[in-house]
């Protein structure tokens, strides 16, 4: 499993739960389904199956990269 951590403020490390749960709610709207974690909910939690394709990493990239940018 792989953990990505998001903050308001990298200085004062405060939690981005809301744009946390946006991110998640994009992807799976974009057919990527992703856990959340973390104790505030600020954690995307990847949990990539052991027989991963070098396309099913590039569409995990592409569906982030557009959830993000819309965040």
């Amino acid at each position: 499993m792989i953990g990505v951590e998001l903050v308001k403020d990298r200085g004062t490390k405060e939690p981005a739960k809301a744009e946390c749960a946006r991110i998640l709610e994009l992807a799976r709207e974009m057919s990527l389904l992703l856990g959340k974690g973390g104790l505030w909910g600020q954690t995307i939690r990847i949990k990539p199956p052991f027989c991963l394709t070098l396309a099913d990493a590039e569409f995990l990239l592409e569906v982030l990269d557009a959830a993000f940018a819309k965040v």
